[in-house]
Parts: C-alpha cells; structure tokens; sequence
C-alpha cells in the first residue's frame, strides 16, 4: 500500500517522489500559476529556478486547501484516469489531483495542449530498492588487489565525469581525479558501503583508460540513499561548465506509467548534444514475486538509462541485468575488483520503507569484488574516454562505434 513518509515522500513499490513539490515550465510559470490561482484560490512558493534546465522548483505549501478546492471538480475524472493503471482502493495523491486538474483545464482550452509540469521525484542511490543503477549489496565482498594500472605522474588524459557518491582518497587514486571538498568522504569506520561506490567506479574506469582525469561530483548520502530529480538535473547540467565530454551514470529509477520523470529528460535533452551520457541499465533482471507483483519486472524501464540519449549498459551474462531492447552495450559487470574502503564497513541495504538496514558487517583493505550494472557501465565509460584517444576521434565517435560493435552480442540476449 502506498504512503507518504516523516520526510514528506510518497512512496510505492514502483516510484517515490517529494509530495508538495512541483516542477514547471519557466516559459510558462505565469501562466500555470494564474490557472492554479483561478481554480483553487492558493499559490505556490518559488524554491529554486535553473535557467539551464529551463525550469522551476515550486511547493506548495497549502496543498491540503488545494486539494479541497479541487476534489468536487475533478477528483471523479482523475479516479477514471487512474483506473487501469492503479488499484482502485489506493488513495489519489493530492498531487496528482492537481495535474490532472491543471492538465484537463490547459487541454480543454487549447485543444489538447498543456504546458510541461511534473513531479520532484526521486532517484534511487547506488543499491536501493525497488531499482537501482548500481551494486548488489549480496554481492559485496573483499579483495586483495584490483591490478589497476598506475601512474608516474598525475592524469593528464581525457575528463571523464562521475555523478554519484562521494570519493575515498586512495594510494590508486592519488593524482588522477578533481573534486571538491564537499564531494570527497574522510568519515570514520564503521563506513556505510555505499560511499564506497563511486571509488569503486573510479578503479573500473581507470582501469580502462589509464590516462583519465576523474571529474567526481557527490549527489548521494553517505547511505547511498536516493536524491531528489530536481538535484540530480542540476548536478548533470553543470558538467556542462567542465571539459567533460563523457559522463557516468549510475542511478536510477522506475515510474508507475514507465514514462521518463520530466525533469531528468530535459536534464538528457540539454546535456546529450555536449557530453556522452553514459547509465546503467539497472539491477532487475530477476525480480523477486512481490516486487513483479508491484509492477517492477524484468523488462521494466529504468531512467535515466532508458531515454534515448543515453548509452545503456548492462552486465554481460548476469541474471541480474535487464535483457531489453533500450540497453544498448554489454560489459563485465560480475565480480569485478577494483579500489574500495579500508576499515571496517557496514554493508547496508535501503528497505521499501526507506530506511536503511544493515545487512552485514566486513573488514576491507581497499579493494573490493562487487557484481552490479553499475560497474559495467564503468568499464565502458573508460573504453569510450580510452578509444577516444587512441582513434584521436570525439566522445561521441568513440561511443557510436562501440554501441555499433556490441549490437549482435546484445541482440542476442535480448528478451523477446
């Protein structure tokens, strides 16, 4: 059953999203407010605004009175929109209530036109559940060493950019990425295992294309808990500010009606043309009966992953890995080895609920084995930044050939 959290979080089993918070257009911000103030009398308070996404944060902070204003209107026609969609007996959102009422009215007076509003919604970390982009926390183990190739001297190769958890300073790594302060992790043990992700991430790609420098930008908790669409946009579109020209992905989620969250497409659309975006495809590939009855199957689209264009990667013969038309290349994704924590670690896993709960307790020495789509998608940023060079080719040359090479090999586990 559905519910709305202490956080202010609407939560299923197939989405989550911030449940006073809307999204719009700022081409049409005048005019989407006049019609919620015509219908319901309230407005909204204005909490962020990003020219480069062309779009606006708004809350509503007098959602309730919204809703009431709404409810003889509309609440009937929103009850039938929903029909084949939702179980009948699951409460209709106040949120959603006011789309579909912004929605109708802006279709009814423009002959089935309606300006681009949407949902904050929120985007699931390195290991979460129902869907993921990243590692399975099961599969989490020590290693010894991860052969990564080093450096005599600081990287001075092509940028590659990493959107995810913070880095871990590493002998491996010394030299060979740019962060900020705020995105590198110096927390004490017990570490929580999904710090350890984008360190991971960094050992796969180096390991691919030696030379690169690691532009690391942190979105995630300490817990990898998930981030709202609203900052993941923001963060994307401000690799546009760098000479990153390929960029790794690795986070996710699902919708109820499997379209892409607004935000984060248009995040794709003004990125694409500049940077290589580069996703995993996620972790369901072999959803558990309650998740299948949820709405999570093995075909189902995982975003940012899905849209198209985004090179989606999923784990060469993993059962894990999502067999479907929109992954576009295959790569080693089970138990890799690569650069990790030191110290005593919490290997924890976030619960439908939201909260987090530890799973198990292991010792690291800075190196890990881990299984996930996460780290395929790793390997083949590093090919492209690597093949980029090699070629003297663009990003984007370097990434075609690459999807061209692997479309027998995906074809063929493609689910029919």
């Amino acid at each position: 059953m559905p519910f709305t959290d202490p956080g202010g979080v609407y939560r299923s089993d197939t989405e989550a999203w911030k449940v006073d918070q809307l999204v719009v257009d700022r081409r049409y911000q005048t005019l989407i407010l006049r019609l919620l103030t015509d219908l319901t009398g309230h407005t909204w308070r204005e909490v962020d605004t990003s020219p480069e996404l062309g779009l606006t944060l708004c809350e509503l902070p007098e959602l309730a009175a919204i809703e009431a204003a709404l409810a003889e209107g509309f609440l009937e026609g929103v009850r039938r929109s929903r029909q084949e969609q939702y179980d009948p007996g699951d409460p209709i959102p106040a949120l959603d209530l006011l789309l579909y009422a912004l929605r109708t009215s802006f279709e009814e007076r423009y002959d089935g036109w309606s300006p681009p509003m949407a949902k904050n919604r929120l985007l699931d970390g390195v290991q979460g559940s129902p869907y993921t982009g990243g590692g399975r926390p099961d599969e989490l183990a020590p290693a010894v060493n991860a052969d990564l190739a080093r450096l005599t001297a600081p990287g001075v190769g092509p940028h590659v950019g990493i959107l995810d958890s913070k880095i871990v300073p590493h002998p491996d790594l010394e030299g060979r990425f740019l962060a900020s302060a705020k995105d590198i992790y110096t927390g004490p043990a017990p570490h929580p295992s999904p710090v350890g992700h984008a360190t991971f991430v960094a050992g796969v790609i180096l390991k691919h294309a030696p030379d690169a420098v690691l532009v690391m930008r942190s979105i995630l908790d300490n817990r990898g808990v998930e981030v709202s669409s609203w900052s993941v946009a923001k963060a994307m579109v401000g690799f546009l500010k760098t000479d990153v020209r390929v960029l790794n992905l690795s986070f996710g989620c699902t919708t109820h009606d499997n379209r892409p969250p607004t935000v984060l497409e248009r995040a794709v659309q003004r990125l694409s043309p500049a940077i290589v975006l580069v996703a995993a495809a996620g972790n369901h590939g072999r959803p558990t009966q309650k998740r299948k009855a949820a709405g999570i199957t093995e075909v189902t689209p995982v975003w940012p992953a899905a849209c198209a264009d985004v090179v989606a990667v999923g784990a060469r013969g993993a059962e894990f890995s999502p067999k479907v038309p929109w992954v576009n290349v295959l790569a080693d994704g089970v138990a890799v080895t690569s650069t990790y924590l030191t110290g005593e670690v919490d290997v924890v896993e976030r619960l439908l609920n939201g909260e987090v709960a530890v799973q198990d307790k292991l010792q690291f020495t800075g190196y890990a084995t881990w299984s996930g789509t996460s780290f395929a998608c790793a390997a083949v940023v590093g090919e492209i930044a690597a093949r980029a060079v090699a070629q003297n080719i663009s990003a984007r040359a370097a990434a075609d050939l690459i999807v061209a090479e692997s479309a027998d090999e995906v074809l063929a586990e493609l689910t029919l």
